[in-house]
């Protein structure tokens, strides 16, 4: 049988990032999709350089310190989806009378 243990820190995974993992801010903030995960050339530590689109759909780039963020689950629950339409659209039922 194989013995298989995971570290719990704070409620949270322990295990680093890596590249494809979908991470947030602990402060909050967007799902970042983790683009290079590991040592950079100008700081020390295990850093990542994630990717996101801002409120107004333009992609974003930044670095952060593995202990800045947090993992999240790869999927969205759809209850957690909200439509938001461009200013002055109105949703497809008042167009069509519905």
């Amino acid at each position: 049988m194989l013995d298989t243990t995971i570290d719990i820190a704070d409620g949270e995974r322990s295990a680093e990032a890596g590249i494809g993992d979908v991470v947030t801010l602990k402060s909050g903030g967007p799902r970042m999709t983790v683009m290079h995960a590991g040592p950079v050339g100008f700081a020390e530590g295990h850093w990542l350089i994630c990717q996101w689109f801002d409120e107004h759909g333009e992609l974003r780039q930044d670095m952060f310190a593995q202990d800045m963020v947090q993992s999240v689950p790869r999927s969205i629950p759809a209850a957690s989806v909200k439509l938001r339409l461009p200013v002055g659209r109105a949703p497809a039922s008042r167009v069509r009378g519905v």
